[in-house]
């Protein structure tokens, strides 16, 4: 984790965990045509404890 000590040291806001996973899976649907979603309508519906 040394680049994201860096980033935060610098005042760059980063996302890790399950934050980075729902920011990413829309670009991912829509880059394989999948159509895409909102990170909002994802956390709203995950089963997950975050």
């Amino acid at each position: 984790m040394p680049l994201l000590r860096r980033a935060l040291n610098k005042g760059c806001p980063i996302q890790a965990g399950t934050e980075l996973l729902f920011e990413q899976i829309p670009a991912y649907l829509e880059f394989f045509g999948f159509g895409t979603t909102t990170p909002e309508e994802l956390r709203s519906v995950a089963k997950i404890q975050y």
